[in-house]
């Protein structure tokens, strides 16, 4: 890969891990509100009992999902991170 594109991609993945921490945040807001929706339930907000109620399944679900994405992109950005370092490029993010 050549340095151009190595950093133009740490770029894009430090964009794509911003974005994975605000849907992230969505997605915990999303989940809650569905726990609070659903309180007439019998359960605590968070509670696995609160599983059973598809729209909490379904934004817990979601929200994981988000939780793995950020990961796989943290993960990414880290190691070509480590690999700008080792070539020395001057002015990548993290250097």
């Amino acid at each position: 890969m050549a340095n151009a594109d190595l950093l133009a991609r740490i770029r894009l993945l430090t964009e794509q891990v911003d974005y994975a921490l605000a849907e992230i945040a969505l997605r915990r807001a999303a989940y809650w509100r569905a726990c609070e929706d659903a309180a007439d339930w019998q359960w605590a907000p968070g509670g696995i009992e609160g599983l059973r109620h598809p729209q909490v399944a379904e934004s817990l679900a979601l929200l994981l999902g988000a939780v793995g994405r950020l990961r796989l992109w943290a993960q990414e950005l880290h190691w070509l991170q480590e690999q700008a370092r080792l070539r020395g490029l001057p002015g990548h993010p993290g250097y």
